[in-house]
């Protein structure tokens, strides 16, 4: 019997978890993209954090419209491709781009918001008290550099 109670609550638990990740404003879990972001907040700022590995500062596009973060990255890979009627294999570059878009529960436009770049994590900083004169459309990406 008390295990029968145990099951209950651990069900009842889930059920709240569950709830709670899909009530999660700020990201769309219908988004199946590779590209994985967390949020975190403090009491100043919301900062986003997206692992890029591979990637640069000028790789990365961040732009912003109205309550939506969207991110664009590329970058050249190279590979390896073989012919077979030869019997040789020569390097090859392709273009690999990623998306990802991050939605909020309030206007981005009027607020502060910085890009850093710092082994291979992309954080973007969201000032939540400071509002800007001209609206931001691009958040420029700067490499971070320890002194």
């Amino acid at each position: 019997m008390n295990n029968k109670h145990s099951k209950n609550d651990c069900s009842k638990s889930f059920q709240e978890l569950l709830e709670l990740i899909l009530e999660n404003p700020f990201m769309s879990y219908l988004d199946y993209d590779s590209v994985r972001a967390d949020l975190f907040e403090t009491e100043d700022t919301y900062i986003v954090e997206i692992e890029l590995v591979g990637y640069h500062p000028h790789h990365i596009h961040v732009s912003v419209e109205l309550q939506t973060l969207l991110l664009v990255a590329t970058k050249q890979v190279s590979y390896e491709q073989y012919d077979d009627k030869r019997h040789t294999s020569q390097k090859a570059l392709r273009e690999e781009k990623i998306g990802k878009t991050i939605d909020f529960p309030f206007l981005l436009t009027n607020k502060k918001i910085v890009g850093t770049l710092q082994n291979s994590i992309l954080e973007i900083t969201i000032y939540k008290n400071s509002n800007v004169t001209s609206p931001t459309a691009y958040v420029p990406i700067q490499p971070f550099f320890s002194e």
